[in-house]
């Protein structure tokens, strides 16, 4: 019969602190000494000894580190844009190892949400989340040294998939609801100053009275107001945000008197309980949901069907109505390339183009008949 092999003392093999634990340690593979602790010095060998299962970097930890970095300083229109995206990424590949997630494994989640019916604008935030998680990784000191490339870098979006539909302005029974009940609704005028403006909601709601010269009859746009957690007043997102706009016939009657009497130049136009500081996000969407129920702005599941952005295409709309140069538009609207502006501008060209054929039909049938 075999004999047992003997055990070794293992208390001997290391020091003992005064603390009552043992102590040994390792070098690791950079030559950095680590030191280990145990007050039972076999376990304390084992641990030293035994092998180590190899820790796999998940795609998922590069995600989750990206967003406890990143998250909270993101603008909230960003958080819900990349928020789904986020999800369906750490579900779809939230378990492959980091190190080996290749540009075919984009590609084939971008193609799979093409076949599920997914916009091109909702395919590209995609693929726009898997770039920012990896870049973030690649310039971590630690995680850098396994991640070396960006997969997403060379993915280009599915073909064939569909166009997001265009927010379309608002009909112009709605503008002149808008314009007529103004000053009979808790924010009308709000919502008339961005009919009349083309100012995003940041942008007007962080409108001061100094902003406004009724004797020049402009608006000067140097601020936006965005919700991250607490509501706080910054720079405009981009160089065209700066502008000057003009104040129509329409609005200026309407802020004359919606102006009190003992107003500061910088308290603000659009404010909650503080005339003094802007609006907080739950003031801002629990007054524009009263706003919308109140004017019937609202479908049948309780929805808003109207939104402060789609303001904006109706101002664009009266713009092209109106043969504003594109240029000029441009400047009013606030967009940094002109290209953006020209996009609306052919949309709408082929929408009235669309309406005077289908007139044309049906002047013809009409006659026919």
């Amino acid at each position: 019969m075999a004999k047992r092999s003997k055990q070794p003392d293992y208390a001997t093999l290391f020091t003992r602190r005064k603390d009552g634990r043992y102590m040994g340690t390792y070098t690791d593979a950079d030559g950095k000494r680590h030191a280990v602790y145990d007050r039972d010095p076999e376990k304390l060998w084992h641990k030293l000894n035994d092998p180590k299962p190899e820790v796999v970097l998940t795609f998922r930890d590069l995600a989750e580190k990206w967003h406890d970095a990143h998250w909270e300083d993101l603008r909230r229109g960003t958080q819900s844009c990349y928020e789904a995206p986020y999800k369906r990424a750490i579900e779809r590949l939230g378990d492959c190892p980091a190190g080996k997630l290749m540009p075919s494994d984009i590609r084939a989640h971008l193609e799979r949400m093409k076949e599920q019916d997914y916009s091109v604008r909702t395919i590209k935030a995609q693929r726009s989340i898997y770039h920012l998680i990896y870049r973030d990784a690649i310039l971590d000191d630690e995680i850098g040294k396994e991640i070396r490339f960006n997969p997403a870098d060379s993915v280009p979006l599915p073909s064939g998939a569909k166009r997001a539909k265009k927010r379309e302005a608002p009909e112009d029974e709605i503008i002149k609801l808008i314009r007529s009940e103004a000053m009979n609704v808790d924010f009308g005028v709000f919502c008339l100053l961005l009919i009349s403006t083309v100012f995003r909601r940041g942008e007007a709601l962080a409108l001061q009275w100094k902003d406004i010269d009724f004797k020049r009859k402009r608006i000067v746009c140097d601020k936006q107001l965005i919700f991250r957690g607490s509501a706080s007043i910054t720079e405009p997102k981009t160089e065209s945000g700066y502008r000057e706009v003009p104040i129509l016939p329409d609005l200026y009657p309407v802020l004359r008197f919606y102006k009190p009497k003992n107003a500061e130049p910088t308290d603000y136009v659009f404010h909650g309980t503080d005339v003094t500081k802007p609006m907080y996000e739950s003031f801002y969407h629990r007054h524009w949901k009263n706003y919308c129920k109140e004017m019937g702005f609202i479908d049948q599941d309780g929805k808003n069907t109207l939104t402060a952005h789609v303001m904006r295409h109706g101002y664009a709309t009266m713009l092209y109505d109106a043969n504003v140069d594109l240029y000029a538009a441009q400047k009013l609207l606030g967009h940094s390339d002109v290209q953006t502006t020209l996009a609306i501008y052919t949309h709408l060209k082929k929408e009235r183009e669309a309406n005077s054929l289908n007139k044309l039909e049906e002047y013809v049938k009409s006659k026919v008949n």
